[in-house]
């Protein structure tokens, strides 16, 4: 499942993946005889059904324990043992029986596509030189380019901003207010220490300090935004720490900035006193300060992408069936963090990151789910299409690029069932949510967990941070199954062992029936708008909510839309799927980073206006935020 600052899960934004060296491999489990379906219905059959299967816990268990192998390394998307994972899966189908549906010709299992995995950065240019002096370089290896910073150069007198935050809600602004076009900015990385409280003379603390007010300013790409707003032509950051990694994500903030560190720069800007404590520690906001030097930068990131594949199989229809040119899609990512990166719920660990729940589990369920519908007694009157979808955890880039290049007539699909995080069964506890997208959903669930013991959870909205949203977005009705989140989200603790498979078994039952009931349906299920749950916060963590779903695979300008939440701000603002945001209120919106700090300094009720880029023009829209979470 994938994390981004518009989730309702956690705030993520960037991509990078370091590898280390795998422990042994395990074994892929043995293959599964193919079993042959009959496609000729008897006069009086009985109604298809899919029963529980004990032998399906070891099959789910020996399944999630490859993908979540050493060998496989966490499935990063541009890493081998993505690969790995897409053959894998590609062999289950195959020894099944199932048809290819990778492309439209069905000559193959994999449908491939590029994604943005990061960025490489080259040595930055670091020039100081004194008013009355010659130009001294600084050591390329004392400083690496900025996550955040534009390809370009600049050159400048410089100006000290201190920790270069504006924050009017805490009385804090290091810029004054200040235009400083032209000028190179250098600022301290990290953020400022509040003063201690003062204590009597052997007197105990009995309460702990109270939070940083500042604590969330601290960013890089957040003081190069600000930065940019206030016109600077560069940026420096200097470090007391080490030198970060470089950028994970070759979106840019619009300035070229460095990171640097005391010891590279201190001697080189005079009046600045780098190693003095006090310079840390301001009691207040600072003054934009000019230094006695010129300044020159030069940097440049290029995006890495790679290769990715979605991953297709089809149990046809029976012969004959009026809903033969019909598919019920059953779905789940195989991806995930590879060696953890910004995504991590681990921050700085290059430690593997298993992705046994997230999502092993998913995959498990499908490959689990295919077996148990090719081995009825029949082909069922609709089509099932068994998708395993690439590159989620980047932005749901597969279900994304499927829906956009569809290898079944996307108006043939009449439902999507996605699986994503289903091995952590508690309480007998399932999410079903989506339910609100097609009116017979709550009870053809409740039908399918008949004698699983199932507590059944069931949400309306078929919005969410996985692969079911870019079905909702093409108004195709979505059920999400869901076992919750833990501690283990998105950490390298996130292993085989800790999983149900057992309680999995249940639940890849349950997928099953409601796969085939949908399937044998004689309607066909029929999209709406299901109605936002007033008891979901859907701000991300922000204090508003606008109910925009940006497109993740968007490269470009600003932040594209790949729809609005029904009877959402967006929505009633006359935003639309395909409207590129440019601006929200003050703020200029160049990519994703951009628009998470502007919403995050809005305020519920205030109306504010957002310009989108429709058709060639440029919209401004009066919006409304929603109170967030």
């Amino acid at each position: 499942m994938r994390a981004s600052s518009l989730s309702p899960l956690l705030p993520a934004l960037a991509l990078i993946a370091a590898c280390g060296p795998p422990a042994a491999p395990l074994a892929p489990p043995p293959p599964l005889p193919p079993e042959v379906a009959t496609t000729t219905p008897t006069t009086a059959e009985a109604p298809l059904t899919v029963a529980p299967d004990p032998a399906g816990t070891q099959r789910i268990a020996a399944d999630i324990t490859y993908l979540a192998s050493p060998e496989l390394a966490g499935r990063g998307t541009g890493e081998p043992g993505a690969l790995l994972a897409r053959d894998f899966i590609v062999k289950r189908f195959t020894e099944l029986g199932l048809a290819p549906a990778g492309g439209v010709d069905g000559a193959s299992f994999t449908q491939e596509f590029t994604a943005r995995v990061g960025a490489k950065a080259s040595p930055p240019e670091l020039a100081i030189t004194p008013f009355h002096g010659k130009a001294k370089q600084v050591d390329p290896a004392a400083s690496r380019v900025a996550e955040g910073s534009a390809t370009d150069k600049a050159s400048g007198p410089a100006v000290f901003v201190g920790y270069g935050i504006t924050a009017a809600a805490v009385g804090w602004d290091d810029y004054q207010r200040g235009d400083l076009s032209g000028r190179i900015v250098v600022i301290l990385d990290g953020v400022p220490t509040p003063p201690a409280a003062s204590t009597k003379a052997g007197a105990e603390r009995t309460a702990p300090p109270p939070p940083n007010p500042l604590r969330d300013f601290g960013t890089i790409r957040y003081k190069l935004r600000t930065a940019r707003e206030h016109h600077a032509a560069g940026v420096v950051i200097v470090t007391r720490g080490a030198l970060p990694d470089g950028p994970a994500d070759p979106s840019s903030m619009g300035v070229p900035a460095v990171v640097t560190t005391v010891n590279a720069v201190n001697a080189l800007i005079p009046g600045l006193s780098l190693t003095k404590a006090s310079t840390w520690a301001p009691a207040k906001s600072t003054e934009p300060r000019g230094l006695p030097v010129q300044i020159a930068l030069a940097t440049r990131v290029d995006p890495v992408e790679a290769p990715a594949w979605n991953v297709a199989a089809i149990l046809r229809a029976r012969a004959g069936s009026a809903h033969a040119n019909e598919y019920v899609v059953v779905g789940a990512h195989y991806d995930h963090l590879g060696h953890g990166g910004a995504f991590s719920r681990s921050p700085g660990s290059h430690a593997v990151h298993p992705g046994a729940d997230d999502n092993a589990s998913g995959t498990a369920l499908v490959l689990e789910a295919a077996r148990r519908l090719h081995a009825l007694p029949r082909a069922p009157d609709r089509n099932v299409l068994f998708l395993a979808f690439g590159a989620e955890e980047i932005g749901t880039i597969g279900s994304r690029y499927w829906v956009d290049h569809p290898t079944v007539p996307l108006a043939s699909v009449t439902a999507m069932i996605n699986a994503d995080m289903v091995g952590r069964l508690r309480d007998d506890h399932l999410l079903v949510d989506g339910t609100g997208t097609a009116a017979p959903w709550p009870e053809l669930a409740r039908a399918a967990d008949e004698k699983l013991g199932l507590d059944l959870a069931l949400g309306a909205e078929g919005f969410g941070a996985s692969d079911h949203t870019s079905f909702t977005v093409a108004r195709i009705p979505v059920a999400f199954l869901f076992t919750g989140v833990h501690d283990d989200y998105h950490q390298p603790t996130d292993t085989a062992d800790k999983i149900n498979a057992a309680g999995e078994e249940r639940v890849t039952t349950f997928a099953a029936r409601l796969a085939l009931a949908v399937a044998e349906r004689p309607e066909r299920l029929v999209f709406v708008d299901a109605p936002a749950d007033p008891h979901r916060g859907v701000g991300g963590g922000f204090k508003v909510s606008l109910g925009s779903i940006p497109d993740y695979a968007f490269t470009g300008a600003g932040v594209k839309l790949s729809g609005v939440r029904p009877d959402s701000p967006a929505e009633r603002a006359g935003l639309r799927a395909g409207d590129v945001v440019v601006k929200l209120g003050p703020h200029a919106i160049t990519n994703i980073h951009d628009y998470s700090f502007a919403l995050g300094d809005l305020e519920p009720g205030r109306a504010i206006v957002i310009e989108v880029e429709r058709g060639g023009a440029k919209i401004p829209l009066q919006i409304i935020p929603a109170p967030g979470r």
